[in-house]
């Protein structure tokens, strides 16, 4: 397939030429004459690469502040500066900011066809290193062999062949964006981006932007930050976590499903949206949605295919052959000898109740090999001992879950999960000595909407939990 390449440049002659030297070499060319043609044209249709001349005859959009709008905006979009006057500190200015190549006319053909190639054939390499990573980072296949896993793996396989909206219902850490991964990969849409979401680590502003993305116009120039439905659009968008989506922003995301297409923040330009939306809520959505807290109508509109994963603790038949699997996989990626959990561990685990599903297994895996290895006495076995303190100290016994579930029962579902999420950060933070960056590696959140749940939790002085002395 034909890499497409824009042209812009002022002088209608050096566009005329550019452009015919780039189709005799088997590109197409599209031509632009000003920062603000280049800008619709790139939104339109984002070409291979562009050609850009330092001066467009407008000193307030000239090429070096939209070669700063491409750079910030558009990913995998190298630009080639061209100049009829250029200096050298223009040309190191250009390669500073992000150019790939700064050529001077007039120019040898040769020369600009050269660099085109290069230019695209790196921007292609760093897109297969960029995908590779992703996959590798996503390469957890559907695991167990419980009926419910057995289920979900066949739900997959079919729905993947269809071209519906489809719902994932599972608990928080329950790795609902693996199954959204594995559908993305064995539908039509595979070759295309594949994005996802957690509506929960954003508050209600911050959530419009990393959907939307926006626009900000100033006197000087455009800024653009693209969303994450332009980010996937022609591809799969993951939204996990919708229910903590405030009102308005599910009111708006179904509008955006009816109407196909949508609008950065701060402009009223409509963009097509070609998307499939994979949502992730939780078990009780039913509920959410009687007691009128999710969307009825978004609800129904995205709920074409559901698949339910059910919590660890109700398939425990699958939790030895996870953990296994995940300590493989974690002594490989850390380059480690071989481990295992010992007889009494496996047991000890497999009756535990795992409040934070299959995420808080792997975090528990992560630290116990950080933990075993360090210092001259590397253990080969894993004994109860060995486990993170608060699993050993918070052993479930029949009296203790019912003491917890008369302490929430007076509470609504949402009270009752708040009061049990703030007594979590709160053992955390008292294990971790207040340690934000450690508790956020453990519980498998960035630390920023770390300190936000912390914030919303009324915790806001993570210091106070440190130790004295």
């Amino acid at each position: 397939m034909a890499c497409n390449v824009l042209v812009v440049d002022d002088e209608s002659d050096i566009r005329e030429m550019v452009a015919g030297i780039l189709e005799d070499n088997g590109y197409i060319a599209t031509v632009a004459s000003s920062y603000i043609e280049a800008d619709e044209s790139i939104r339109k249709a984002r070409p291979n690469l562009v050609i850009l001349d330092v001066w467009l005859g407008d000193s307030d959009r000239d090429g070096l502040r939209l070669l700063d709008l491409i750079i910030r905006s558009y990913e995998y979009v190298p630009v080639i500066m061209i100049s009829g006057h250029g200096t050298i500190e223009t040309a190191i200015s250009a390669i500073k900011q992000g150019a790939y190549d700064f050529i001077e006319k007039p120019f040898d053909s040769k020369r600009l066809i050269t660099s085109v190639e290069k230019a695209i054939d790196l921007t292609k390499l760093q897109m297969e290193n960029a995908d590779l990573k992703v996959k590798a980072q996503s390469s957890d296949e559907i695991l167990g062999q419980s009926r419910n896993m057995q289920e979900v793996r066949r739900l997959v396989t079919k729905f993947a062949t269809k071209s519906g909206r489809c719902v994932i219902l599972g608990a928080p850490g329950s790795d609902k964006e693996t199954v959204a991964q594995e559908i993305h990969k064995l539908s039509a849409r595979a070759k295309n981006p594949f994005y996802s979401i957690n509506c929960r680590s954003y508050n209600s502003n911050q959530l419009d932007i990393e959907l939307f993305g926006s626009k900000m116009t100033t006197y000087e120039t455009s800024m653009i930050s693209v969303g994450a439905l332009e980010k996937a659009n022609g591809g799969t968008l993951f939204i996990d976590e919708l229910n903590y989506a405030s009102p308005q922003m599910q009111q708006k995301l179904l509008d955006v499903l009816k109407q196909e297409k949508f609008s950065r923040i701060g402009s009223d330009e409509k963009i097509p949206l070609d998307i499939r939306v994979i949502a992730g809520l939780p078990l009780d959505i039913e509920n959410l949605v009687k007691s009128r807290i999710f969307n009825e109508e978004l609800y129904y509109r995205i709920n074409a295919n559901v698949i339910k994963i059910l919590p660890l603790n109700n398939r425990r038949e699958d939790i030895q052959y996870l953990l296994e699997y995940y300590m493989d996989k974690a002594l490989k990626a850390h380059n480690l000898s071989s481990k295992k959990f010992s007889n009494a561990a496996v047991n000890f685990l497999c009756t535990y109740q795992w409040f934070g599903d299959v995420m808080q297994m792997k975090n528990m895996i992560d630290w116990v090999l950080t933990v075993t290895c360090s210092g001259n006495d590397e253990k080969t076995v894993i004994e109860i001992d060995d486990l993170p303190k608060e699993m050993l100290e918070g052993e479930q016994t029949e009296g203790s879950g019912a003491r917890f579930i008369s302490s929430v029962s007076d509470l609504t579902l949402r009270d009752a999960r708040e009061s049990f999420e703030k007594e979590y950060f709160i053992a955390q933070l008292k294990r971790f000595d207040g340690n934000i960056s450690n508790i956020a590696k453990f519980v498998g959140m960035e630390r920023s909407a770390l300190h936000r749940k912390l914030k919303s939790l009324g915790i806001e002085d993570s210091k106070s939990y440190r130790k004295s002395g």
